[in-house]
């Protein structure tokens, strides 16, 4: 029975997430437009509102879903959406998104399961912030953040249903659909972009899943490490290159390696090696899970 109410739950999400999507195409596509400039990947207007149509879609389903989901959670992501659906209408200060990331992320970590020693937190909360700003920094190709996204919650929903938690494999299931959705718009040439909305709160929800599964035992923190190592890992390396060479760390740019390889090889090129990527961190993260190891 549980299975069926899952069932109906990621069906009805996915259908709210395609009928938004077409709604914010044909009826507000000149809504939150991302204009091309010198660092832009796309040479024409496209609308930013993929994301509320994705998140939208996994509301519903999660609200007519057998799920139980802490209220400080919930209110951890609806603060996140509210500022990061504003910052795509109009930008929103640095500072203030910072301070919302911290929030929303501590917001999370007040919900877990389980009590962990007090030097967990600041670690945790320092890498769930991290992780909501790579996810961000990570969306600026046509299907990148999708494709993780499809791939990093279905390996892990894979995990989970393997170790009997079927309501964590079920939220990955749902974003894993939503994201197939989102993808059907946005692999090159993109008609629609996530946004901050989308970016922001998939990477919130990796960050839950990850520690929510790490704390029921589904599997341990190294599996959505390696999961979603193709994301970190340019993030990370991008992020030090330019402390190093003594640059404007916290502006915008297009130095990620996945940036510089669009530009050499093209977009769609870039896309199935990164694909690659993530199919082989999947891979090598249920080795691990397999082999006992994680």
């Amino acid at each position: 029975m549980l299975m069926v109410e899952w069932i109906v739950a990621v069906l009805a999400g996915a259908t709210v997430s395609y009928g938004l999507t077409a709604v914010l195409l044909s009826r507000m596509g000149d809504v939150a437009l991302d204009l091309p400039n010198h660092r832009s990947m796309h040479q024409t207007p496209v609308p930013r509102t993929g994301g509320w149509a994705l998140i939208g879609g996994c509301a519903v389903a999660l609200a007519i879903s057998p799920a139980s989901i802490p209220m400080s959670m919930l209110s951890g992501f609806a603060l996140l959406l509210a500022v990061s659906v504003i910052d795509d209408l109009r930008n929103v200060a640095a500072p203030v998104r910072f301070a919302v990331h911290l929030l929303a992320v501590a917001l999370v970590l007040l919900s877990l399961p389980g009590s962990l020693s007090w030097w967990w937190y600041p670690l945790l909360l320092l890498g769930g912030v991290w992780m909501v700003n790579l996810y961000n920094f990570m969306d600026g190709m046509d299907g990148l953040a999708g494709s993780m996204t499809a791939v990093g919650f279905g390996t892990l929903g894979l995990v989970a249903a393997w170790r009997g938690q079927e309501e964590l494999a079920g939220v990955c299931v749902l974003l894993v659909v939503c994201a197939l959705v989102f993808l059907r718009y946005n692999w090159p040439e993109a008609r629609i972009f996530l946004g901050d909305a989308g970016s922001t709160s998939l990477g919130l929800a990796a960050v839950t899943v990850s520690l929510f599964g790490w704390q029921k035992g589904s599997f341990g923190l190294l599996v959505p490490i390696v999961v979603f190592a193709p994301f970190w890992l340019d993030a990370s390396f991008t992020l030090m290159c330019r402390i190093l060479l003594g640059k404007r760390w916290w502006e915008p740019h297009r130095e990620h390696v996945y940036q510089r390889s669009a530009l050499r090889i093209g977009v769609k090129k870039t896309l199935f090696w990164q694909l690659g990527m993530m199919l082989s961190a999947s891979i090598l993260a249920l080795s691990l899970v397999w082999f006992g190891l994680a």
